[in-house]
């Protein structure tokens, strides 16, 4: 690294670091990986910053005026995610820090879904047992890819309206396994959004709402 890109990558560094927090660089390949928390969300190439994006955060980038990437033979990532942004995001601190947020959600939603695409019995899941998949068996809830599909909100509306008796635990526990980790490890305002949810379900299909 030359030593002005050595600088140039350091003030970028420094600018997202003081958006998000925890904003670490790396070595990759041509260029240079930014990550929070071991996820790449954007990458340095040529001296110039790219966030990672894809879908519905690349549409919304694109509209802002971003441009992606342009491929090279000697590049080892698919750089056609990779968004070169205008100053119309990068010197708005709001809109800069929220498309960072959802790049970085983005790459973590793609992790958690590559890790449960190579699960298919439920109990297989973090706090599911053999228990919580003959339940959702009965409500014909064969395996993961479905609970996936379905979602924790319907499997516990389907549940509920067969008659189990089930409590918040085992939403919380379909909510945890669905993103992959143990229910002790869901954040508060993660639940709070998740009881939201949840409730504007049962109250669609004209069941009561659940408190806390």
């Amino acid at each position: 690294m030359n030593n002005h890109i050595k600088q140039h990558t350091y003030l970028i560094r420094k600018k997202l670091d003081r958006l998000i927090k925890d904003v670490t660089v790396n070595s990759l390949f041509s260029g240079y990986g930014f990550y929070q928390n071991n996820h790449l969300f954007g990458i340095m190439q040529s001296g110039v910053f790219y966030l990672r994006a894809e879908g519905d955060l690349a549409q919304q980038l694109e509209r802002y005026g971003a441009a992606p990437c342009l491929a090279s033979s000697n590049n080892a990532l698919s750089l056609s995610r990779y968004y070169r942004l205008p100053q119309t995001i990068t010197e708005n601190d709001i809109l800069y820090r929220e498309f960072l947020h959802q790049s970085i959600e983005q790459v973590k939603q793609q992790k958690i879904d590559f890790q449960l695409a190579r699960k298919k019995r439920i109990k297989e899941l973090p706090n599911l047992s053999i228990k919580h998949e003959r339940l959702l068996l009965k409500v014909d809830i064969t395996d993961v890819s479905q609970l996936r599909r379905i979602g924790a909100e319907k499997a516990y509306i389907l549940a509920k309206k067969q008659g189990f008796s089930i409590t918040l635990d085992f939403y919380w526990n379909l909510v945890a396994a669905l993103k992959n980790i143990h229910v002790s490890l869901l954040p508060e305002a993660q639940k709070e959004h998740a009881l939201a949810k949840l409730n504007n379900y049962l109250r669609q299909e004209g069941l009561r709402s659940e408190k806390v």
